[in-house]
């Protein structure tokens, strides 16, 4: 994970000195926003949710719309009597294979009866990188010295310019893409 110290010392400002730090922290912050926009994945690592109305016909995968994935942290479902149950992680096989990842039941089983509800089923996992990509680190010190330095929206004097063309290229290998 960037931090305020590894973005002071890449703009050479002093650490003691903190009259910026609250800017330079938006921009931290604004800057992971955009690579994780630019590239459809989650950076950052943090727990997200997602809401299901109901388990997928018999043992088909449950496709997570996340990348990367690197836990999930609780399923709980309500049962037809409409009580919460949580789904034991031993009764689910998470594939992290290809993208999107996708969880199923385990092998041989079928996913529980659901109460016929809508947002029956709820997913918390952890996603983003344990470590940030260098490249990613390079992308994002880029992002943030480029708006440092241009804290207007638009270049005023010179040729107008666009968030420096490095950025893209370092953040290329990391984009998904979708079809449809």
């Amino acid at each position: 994970m960037l931090t305020l110290a590894d973005v002071k010392l890449q703009r050479r400002i002093d650490a003691e000195d903190t009259s910026e730090d609250a800017l330079l922290e938006r921009l931290i912050a604004a800057a992971y926003r955009y690579a994780e926009a630019h590239t459809q994945q989650a950076i950052r690592p943090r727990t997200e949710t997602v809401v299901l109305d109901g388990f997928p016909q018999l043992d088909h995968a449950i496709e997570l719309p996340w990348y990367p994935l690197q836990s999930i942290d609780a399923l709980e479902f309500i049962a037809p009597d409409g009580a919460s149950q949580p789904l034991d992680e031993n009764a689910l096989r998470l594939d992290i294979r290809e993208d999107p990842h996708r969880l199923y039941p385990r092998w041989g089983d079928r996913w529980p009866l659901t109460i016929a509800e809508p947002e029956s089923v709820t997913i918390t996992a952890t996603v983003g990188y344990e470590e940030t990509p260098d490249d990613i680190v390079h992308a994002l010190q880029l992002l943030i010295g480029h708006w440092y330095e241009n804290r207007e929206s638009v270049v005023t004097t010179g040729t107008p310019a666009e968030v420096p063309m490095g950025v893209e290229m370092l953040l290329f290998n990391y984009r998904r893409h979708a079809v449809g």
